[in-house]
């Protein structure tokens, strides 16, 4: 697996496809990145479903951790139900996708996400895709044991 180059904006090239996106749309859309302590403060501050909602998009390898109050919607079955979570979604401001390092599912994710609140003439002040920088892998590097991070047992 390739190792995450964190910065502060996503890479200009784009992840490779991988088999199961390779028949559906190439994102146009380059979200930004919030960092871990960004995506914590909203935790700690601000009511999730409301002010924002985390979405996993990992499908096996959600088992070992995962993030306080974040749904899963596993990445192979997002862009087919992304007109239906697009109308769910778009009422909540910030959308942090992630996925094991945010290298790939997560930003492909935030990207189609985004692209259809673009195409639906959403403003971005009223629902804007984010990607997790680093992932759920730095996510738990940085939290290790703290209450942000939870475990499946």
């Amino acid at each position: 697996m390739p190792t995450e180059q964190l910065s502060s904006t996503p890479s200009d090239a784009p992840p490779p496809v991988p088999a199961w996106a390779e028949h559906l749309p190439r994102p146009k859309s380059k979200p930004a990145l919030l960092t871990a302590d960004e995506v914590a403060s909203l935790i700690r501050t601000k009511t999730p479903g409301k002010d924002f909602v985390v979405v996993d998009v990992r499908k096996g390898d959600f088992e070992d951790h995962y993030i306080q109050s974040a749904i899963n919607l596993p990445a192979q079955s997002f862009h087919q139900t992304l007109p239906t979570l697009r109308v769910i979604l778009q009422k909540i401001p910030v959308v942090i996708f992630y996925c094991g390092s945010s290298n790939g599912r997560g930003p492909r994710c935030a990207a189609w996400y985004q692209d259809a609140l673009d195409e639906a003439g959403v403003d971005r002040t009223e629902s804007e895709a984010k990607v997790l920088e680093g992932g759920i892998k730095g996510w738990v590097k940085k939290f290790a044991q703290q209450e942000y991070r939870c475990n499946i047992l």
